[in-house]
């Protein structure tokens, strides 16, 4: 025997799918889940960056090179420029070098073997700076070494390394 489909009952099926469809919140519709394939993920070795290996920046003044260590570093070295007299730019390398740095970070995934998610490398990089010892809050770091005063007879952070740090902001904050 033969059963007939009534195109209203057809209609009908449609417009309860299509209505489900609707009543999904608009947040679950556009969160869009990162994606880990190998050419956009960062290692976390590569956010941490150097741990122990300290390089030799001008006379006096050592630092880590990449990653969050480094940006510790970086940020400790601007914040108190007038305390190290080797350094002759205002930081203009420094700050050049860290918006390089965090530039690496921006539209990477980083993978968490423990969840198995795959989550923005930016976000892990601002996880892990607040949970370094001498690092508050990336952000908030780098604005304090933005509101320094420049003042003639100290050395204090140049026009152009405030410049490439409110770059580096722009950066974190991923505008």
């Amino acid at each position: 025997m033969r059963r007939l489909v009534k195109e209203s009952d057809i209609r009908k099926a449609l417009y309860k799918i299509i209505k489900e469809d609707d009543s999904m919140s608009s947040a679950e519709k556009k969160k869009v889940k990162p994606r880990c394939i190998p050419e956009n993920i960062i290692q976390l070795d590569e956010i941490v960056g150097d741990s122990e290996e300290f390089a030799k920046y001008s006379p006096g003044v050592t630092k880590r090179n990449r990653g969050v260590n480094g940006f510790v570093d970086t940020l400790g070295i601007l914040n108190n420029i007038r305390l190290f007299k080797d350094i002759k730019d205002g930081g203009e390398h420094l700050a050049y070098e860290m918006m390089n740095n965090l530039n690496r970070f921006r539209n990477k995934n980083y993978y968490d073997e423990t969840s198995g998610d795959c989550h923005k490398a930016m976000d892990k990089v601002i996880e892990l700076y607040k949970e370094n010892e001498h690092g508050t809050e990336l952000v908030k770091d780098i604005e304090k070494i933005l509101n320094l005063q420049v003042k003639e007879d100290e050395y204090t952070p140049s026009p152009r390394t405030k410049e490439y740090l409110k770059q580096c902001v722009n950066l974190v904050k991923g505008q």
